[in-house]
């Protein structure tokens, strides 16, 4: 625990939170891309969950998958399906009830949003991070990811071949917030941003919230 405090004590909504995240999601309504990041946790908050990742169990992702003929390269290790206890289903819950309560004034989001699928991702120095894809249909929503320490580059691309890259800002202590399937109605591909996480100089420790209604 940080300075004594428990992971509730510190991983609570509050109107800032939302206010954030409201800010975030109207964003998203007209960024072209629909990836944003924002400012939500602190210091404390972070030790805290990074205490519980060290204590997952991790195993080596697949190094390729392939979908409709497309393959992506995945150099990291995964805790998946990820333990919602301690820290993390502090945050979970925080995220769940902020993203709630913004959505209140936009109507964007799915009813009954539930953060049910949560992966830990582990990227050792030198990785080759993850090729740029888009997060499956069956996300929907919003999917929300998470860097607790490292140094990497997290990017958006207009295109599969890298063109137009974007740096995100994703430095610890900020939360990116990505568009999936049925955000604000949509289910254009579009709505699922093409990403990729590459540079990784210094490791890379990150976490992935999605809402997958058919697991719920």
């Amino acid at each position: 625990m940080a300075d004594g405090l428990s992971s509730r004590t510190l991983l609570e909504p509050n109107s800032t939170r939302v206010a954030a995240i409201r800010s975030g999601l109207r964003r998203l309504q007209q960024a072209p891309r629909g990836i944003t990041s924002l400012p939500f946790l602190s210091v404390a908050e972070i030790d805290l969950l990074i205490a519980d990742a060290k204590g997952a169990s991790y195993r080596t992702a697949t190094p390729e998958i392939e979908h409709r003929g497309r393959r992506v390269y995945q150099d990291f290790d995964v805790c998946f399906p990820a333990p919602r206890t301690g820290a993390f289903a502090a945050l979970a819950d925080c995220l769940e009830t902020c993203l709630r309560s913004a959505d209140a004034a936009t109507g964007l989001l799915p009813q009954g949003i539930k953060l049910n699928d949560f992966a830990i991702q582990r990227y050792p120095a030198g990785s080759r991070g993850i090729g740029i894809h888009r997060d499956g249909r069956r996300y929907h929503g919003i999917v929300i990811i998470i860097t607790l320490a490292g140094i990497s580059r997290l990017a958006s691309c207009s295109d599969r071949a890298g063109g137009g890259r974007r740096r995100i800002d994703d430095r610890p202590g900020r939360i990116v917030l990505l568009t999936a399937s049925g955000f604000d109605g949509r289910d254009d591909e579009d709505v699922r941003p093409l990403h990729t996480v590459d540079q990784i100089t210094d490791g890379r420790l990150s976490l992935g919230f999605r809402y997958e209604p058919e697991a719920t």
